[in-house]
């Protein structure tokens, strides 16, 4: 091996006993002295979350850990892969990135690969939820897991009970039945109150994490990876030329837009989902556990609650969302810094520290298993979302900005006609193919 080489895998071996002790939250940082680390500095991080749902927890840690010091910095979502290549570029990278699932795949090639020597494949499987395998490749993981976001459905209570409708529906037979109940009308088809936002893309908050959730359980892994390649999995076969499982997904999504049927509830000339829930004129809300707190703020009198999205009648129980983790540049000024810190971040003591940050501000969701066993007794809505992070699942994304481009336009060409649904999955599937295969 090279020199650079040697020195890399013995800086990690080194830290790596270090980190499966803090992971395990044997090791302490911070407090006195006998319990502090040898390794000091600031780790400046970036990402894309909101800077106020970290600064609680950043200036927490900061509190607490008196070798290591972390900032963080908020960038842009839609720059934010220019922004990064110009920092390496120029030799001014930041210490860490708190990498998206949806950014995994293009900057695969940026990231340093923590060998499965430092934090051993069993260590992060029994450490981490389900999601976060999304991180991780043959050899190692390209982040350390840190937070989650999953998917939900909010419901207004009001709304329900008016309809007679008691609980909110646990399977997708069940939510179908609630649709001409709640949908309300007039004679030309004016939406006056809609059911459920599905059938368009752009004037949803979340449509690609419906869209996959619908795939997922229909047997799909949505978009995936085989042997380091990209893959677009859009379900089991049924037929030569076809794939009536993506179909049937493609097919239920659609359905709420069309005037022709029963559950018409949805059209392209509608708000914003969000904002039509918060105005209390949409029953069913697909939106991330981060967007509680922004629920109640703008609308403190609206009743509603939290559910997981319906299921399908076969499967066990999921959702999907994004998860979070810290990732190291490969030109990070130094490595053990970085690494050592990322240990610390989503250590347990960390961890427990995000937690009771949620009970103040319900932003992103701890990852570690035993803190999300430890379920908050004096909050609504925590305990349930620790358990939507249990079931979560999670994709990759080959290009954030071009693949919600691609998807709009398969929504697009369906709804106007001008392709069939198969011809449309054939399309998307070649086109999001091409997009992994140019990061």
């Amino acid at each position: 091996m090279s020199n650079f080489k040697i020195i890399f895998l013995t800086v990690f071996i080194v830290a790596a006993v270090f980190g499966f002790l803090t992971f395990a939250g044997i090791i302490k940082i911070g407090g006195s002295s006998s319990t502090t680390t040898t390794v000091q500095g600031t780790v400046n991080i970036w990402g894309t979350v909101d800077s106020r749902a970290m600064a609680t927890f950043v200036s927490d840690f900061n509190t607490h850990n008196a070798d290591i010091h972390v900032t963080y910095q908020q960038k842009d979502a839609s720059t934010f892969d220019q922004t990064f290549v110009e920092a390496i570029a120029s030799g001014n990278p930041p210490d860490l990135v708190l990498l998206p699932n949806n950014l995994v795949w293009r900057f695969q090639n940026k990231l340093t690969h923590i060998p499965f020597a430092s934090l051993s494949a069993q260590t992060f499987q029994t450490t981490f939820v389900g999601s976060a395998n999304i991180f991780t490749t043959t050899d190692g993981t390209l982040a350390v897991p840190f937070a989650a976001d999953p998917l939900v459905m909010y419901y207004n209570r009001d709304l329900l009970q008016s309809a007679g409708i008691a609980q909110p529906p646990a399977t997708w037979t069940a939510f179908l039945d609630t649709i001409p109940k709640l949908a309300k009308k007039t004679s030309d088809l004016s939406i006056t109150t809609a059911a459920t936002a599905m059938g368009t893309y752009k004037n949803i908050a979340h449509p690609k994490d419906i869209l996959a959730l619908l795939f997922m359980e229909s047997g799909s892994n949505f978009l995936t990876t085989n042997n380091g390649s990209f893959v677009v999995d859009f379900g089991p076969v049924a037929g030569v030329g076809k794939n009536d499982a993506a179909i049937a997904a493609t097919n239920f999504f659609m359905g709420f837009s069309d005037p022709l049927k029963s559950i018409y509830t949805w059209n392209a000339g509608e708000p914003t989902d969000r904002n039509l829930f918060i105005q209390s004129n949409l029953a069913y809300y697909f939106g991330t556990a981060s967007e509680l707190p922004v629920i109640h703020a703008q609308n403190p009198n609206l009743n509603f609650g939290i559910a997981l999205p319906p299921q399908g009648a076969k499967g066990t129980p999921m959702t999907t969302g994004a998860i979070y983790g810290f990732g190291i540049p490969k030109s990070a000024p130094n490595q053990l810094l970085s690494y050592t810190a990322t240990t610390i971040l989503a250590g347990a003591q960390a961890q427990t520290a995000l937690t009771a940050d949620l009970q103040a501000n319900a932003s992103l969701m701890p990852v570690r298993r035993d803190v999300l066993a430890q379920k908050p007794t004096s909050d609504p809505y925590l305990g349930f979302l620790f358990d939507a992070t249990l079931i979560q699942r999670s994709w990759l994304d080959p290009n954030p900005i071009f693949s919600d481009q691609v998807l709009s336009d398969f929504i697009s060409t369906i709804t106007s006609s001008v392709l069939t649904v198969d011809q449309a999955l054939a399309k998307v599937a070649t086109q999001l193919a091409a997009l992994g295969g140019s990061q």
